[in-house]
């Protein structure tokens, strides 16, 4: 149970715990550029290494030791290098960024393996290698592994285990009470080592999630959840810049005919209640809207890339926010003035969009407000009628 424990507690260290999806990708994608930015150091220290290793083993070992394996390692981090420089700058799926990952991952694994069990064997064979060739890869292997793999903590775990646990097993287990002393400290460092990593990686993610906590901040309407007016227009342009948009686009305006005389006579409470049951509805009604905003006040609105007829939504947006609103005990009877423009998808702009829908939300308005003073002027009427009986009656 405790090794499970502790097995979990490392895995959750090392890929940021739970995340949301969109920062798992923004992650993917910083890990990307970080390794392509890194790559030629990571491969440079490689190749350095074999160099080293080739170079001290020319004298006592055949010439797989001396020339094969350093050439190939050689080689192999060249043509990693030219394939990460050919990605540079290139904008890149998240699928792709994943898979990418993954190769990295595998043939860095793949090249700590073989580096392993190559300082195993040479270390077996003479006095002089034991003392200089194995922890010179050891010690270079470590540090390449925590400069260049550190925003990839389970790759730079598996390459530092797989390539330094055979050899610093033998160096501790050794007769020789200096070399044992010399596997102990490489066994102290590459724990400290990845210790640091880790530190590292959870301070990249927990920028990360405060970045995506503030701009959550910056876009969204505190009382609604909603979008608000910012990240209303930037969707727009997203959406417009997408390649895969259909033809046309449509914005439906919205202001709550009545909202300021509830609010006056029923408190702010109510007429935050209001708003919050008005954005409910829109979010229930208006599923496949690419954005519905609350761009301030008692005025929301909704955005839709379709080539279809918006005229039923805009009858049922009118439908919907005019039902009664609830708060406490109370029923609130206000109704909705929506407008409505639609245009060519890439060849009209959202100002132009809002200057029109506003025109036809304002006539709206006008046509609500004449109905309603018709109906408060025949109200009046009334009243003075009846006025004018009980006052006759009496005489």
């Amino acid at each position: 149970m405790l090794f499970r424990a502790i097995w979990q507690r490392a895995k959750v260290a090392t890929n940021g715990g739970d995340l949301p999806l969109s920062i798992r990708d923004e992650l993917a994608h910083l890990q990307f550029h970080r390794i392509g930015s890194i790559v030629p150091i990571l491969y440079f220290s490689i190749a350095l290494v074999a160099v080293i290793a080739g170079t001290a083993s020319n004298g006592g070992f055949d010439v797989m030791y001396h020339t094969v394996l350093p050439g190939g390692f050689i080689l192999l981090g060249s043509y990693r290098c030219y394939v990460w420089y050919r990605r540079r700058g290139l904008k890149v799926s998240t699928a792709k960024v994943r898979r990418y990952l993954r190769s990295t991952t595998m043939i860095a694994l793949a090249m700590g393996v073989v580096g392993g069990l190559w300082t195993v064997d040479a270390y077996n064979e003479t006095v002089e290698t034991r003392r200089v060739l194995a922890p010179v890869f050891i010690f270079m292997i470590t540090f390449a592994g925590a400069i260049c793999l550190t925003i990839m903590p389970r790759v730079a775990a598996g390459v530092m285990c797989v390539s330094l646990t055979p050899t610093l097993t033998i160096m501790v287990q050794s007769d020789d009470i200096g070399i044992q002393a010399m596997g102990i400290c490489f066994t102290i460092v590459s724990l400290l080592t990845l210790l640091l990593i880790v530190n590292s990686f959870n301070e990249i993610v927990s920028g990360l999630v405060l970045r995506h906590e503030l701009k959550a901040l910056s876009e969204t309407d505190p009382l609604t959840g909603l979008a608000n007016r910012r990240a209303f227009r930037a969707r727009f342009s997203s959406a417009s810049g997408s390649a895969e948009a259909p033809l046309g686009v449509t914005l439906v305006m919205i202001d709550l005919d009545g909202f300021k005389e509830a609010n006056d006579r029923y408190g702010h409470a109510a007429g935050d209640a209001i708003l919050i049951q008005a954005g409910e509805r829109l979010t229930s009604l208006c599923q496949d809207a690419n954005c519905v905003a609350r761009l301030g006040g008692d005025e929301f609105a909704v955005l839709i890339f379709d080539d279809g007829d918006c005229e039923a939504l805009k009858r049922a947006v009118q439908t919907v926010l005019s039902l009664p609103y609830h708060y406490r005990d109370q029923q609130i009877l206000i109704s909705a003035s929506v407008g409505m423009a639609h245009g060519p998808h890439g060849a009209i702009s959202l100002e132009t969009l809002m200057r029109e829908a506003d025109s036809e939300l304002y006539r709206a308005k006008q046509w609500v407000s004449a109905r309603r003073q018709a109906s408060r002027s025949a109200s009046r009427d009334a009243r003075s009628d009846a006025a004018l009986r009980g006052v006759h009656g009496y005489r």
